[in-house]
């Protein structure tokens, strides 16, 4: 699905960008044969990034990732008023969900941000099983809005980047990173092992009294750089 990039697409970027998105990008979903995907076949992407020397910190980063939720918030409302003002369909995809047992992981049943980034060519599936981006590594906080609207989509990334490097794969102080690059179609579960990166932070609750925020993975990754 390719369409000529419209003004009101520009508009759109421009009004991301300048109130905090580092990347946005936009993707043609409608291979998922799906109700959502039917609806709503181009998805717009966007990223906000951390601060990478926050993440030399635990808790100073667990308070980062808590302060970008409103600025994230907000451009998913921005998103959401210039569609309903231009006459479009939209959905917003929540920004993520808090997972406090691994029960919930045989659970999940949600639209992935990441196939979403993928598909708008904003980066790849690191071997930790985050986005990889060429400009910051893994250090985004993804969000997703799907719409109807004939916006230009990008060529979607469907295959890693990573190569050889393995810093991920070496920071992880768990052993849940599987070493596998990823191509378009894989398991999470050929890639990481969700379960152990799970029961490794819930056991910092009796220390801390919440989760290991972690991001050692996400520290390590450099993306293209």
């Amino acid at each position: 699905m390719e369409h000529i990039i419209s003004q009101q697409q520009v508009l759109l970027t421009e009004a991301l960008i300048n109130h905090g998105a580092a990347l946005v990008g936009y993707g043609d979903i409608s291979i998922r044969v799906d109700e959502l995907s039917g609806a709503y076949p181009v998805a717009i992407s966007f990223a906000v990034k951390y601060d990478a020397a926050i993440i030399e910190d635990e808790e100073q980063f667990h308070r980062q990732l808590s302060s970008l939720n409103p600025v994230v918030d907000e451009l998913a409302t921005i998103i959401s008023m210039k569609l309903a003002e231009w006459g479009y369909g939209y959905k917003v995809i929540p920004i993520s969900q808090i997972i406090e047992c691994n029960e919930q992981l045989d659970n999940l049943n949600c639209f992935s941000h990441k196939f979403a980034a993928t598909r708008a060519g904003l980066g790849w599936i690191g071997k930790n099983s985050l986005l990889v981006t060429p400009e910051y590594g893994s250090r985004v906080k993804l969000c997703t809005v799907l719409t109807n609207a004939q916006f230009q989509t990008a060529s979607p990334v469907e295959e890693s980047k990573c190569g050889n490097c393995n810093r991920c794969v070496q920071a992880c102080p768990c052993g849940a990173i599987k070493n596998h690059n990823w191509s378009a179609g894989m398991r999470r579960e050929e890639l990481f092992d969700a379960y152990v990166c799970n029961n490794w932070r819930l056991d910092a609750i009796a220390k801390i009294g919440r989760k290991h925020t972690c991001g050692y993975c996400i520290k390590a990754c450099r993306g293209n750089a």
